[in-house]
Formats: structure tokens, C-alpha cells, sequence
């Protein structure tokens, strides 16, 4: 009877994991969707041609959580504007080497840049 007992308390234990939960950023669950600067960001992409070239990263600077904005045009210039989980603008002279952890959390459907 233990070793069922024993059986079924280790079953339990391996499928209650979840490897889809994500950990809290900025104390949401997903930033794209919660953080309200993050969505109004997105939505207010203006130009459709372009918007296929962006997408948003977030890493890790410093200890914290920080978010970027990138555009992978080849024929395109960009500036890189770090924002920490307020949407606030990260002071200082940042290059993406700076950035560790850095993941794509966003891009348009009809993205055309390749992360790879």
C-alpha cells in the first residue's frame, strides 16, 4: 500500500508542472498584454510597410528588467531606447552587448526578421 501511496504522491508531483507558466515580469504575467505603455506602443505603430520590420525585446540590464523596441530593416537606421517596466526611458550610454537575456516577446504576424 506504501508503494502506491508512494506512486501516486510522484505522479502528482511530475504532471502538476507546468512548463507553459511563465514567471512574473514587472509583476505581470505577460507584458505584452499587461504592461498598458507596452500595448499602446504597439498600437500606435504607424506606418504599415514598417511595422513588418519591427519587434520588441526584453533583457536584462543592470539586475533589472528592461524592454527595447528594434527594427531589422537592412536599409534602415535605428536608435536603441532602453525602458525599464514603467515605460521610463534608461539613462546612459547602452549598446545592445549591454543586454543580457534578450528574447523576443513581440513582432507582427507578417514579421519579416529572422531570429535565428
Amino acid at each position: 500500500m506504501k508503494k502506491y501511496l508512494f506512486l501516486l504522491v510522484c505522479s502528482a508531483l511530475i504532471f502538476s508542472c507546468n512548463d507553459e507558466e511563465r514567471p512574473a515580469v514587472c509583476g505581470v504575467e505577460n507584458p505584452v498584454e499587461d504592461l498598458a505603455w507596452v500595448k499602446e506602443q504597439i498600437q500606435s505603430m504607424g506606418f504599415p510597410n514598417s511595422v513588418a520590420y519591427s519587434y520588441l525585446k526584453q533583457a536584462n540590464y543592470q539586475g533589472e528588467t528592461v524592454f527595447f523596441f528594434g527594427y531589422c530593416d537592412p536599409l534602415a537606421n535605428w536608435a536603441l531606447i532602453v525602458r525599464d517596466c514603467q515605460g521610463n526611458p534608461v539613462e546612459g550610454e547602452i549598446s545592445l552587448t549591454d543586454l543580457n537575456g534578450q528574447k523576443v516577446i513581440w513582432k507582427p504576424s507578417n514579421s519579416v526578421c529572422n531570429f535565428s
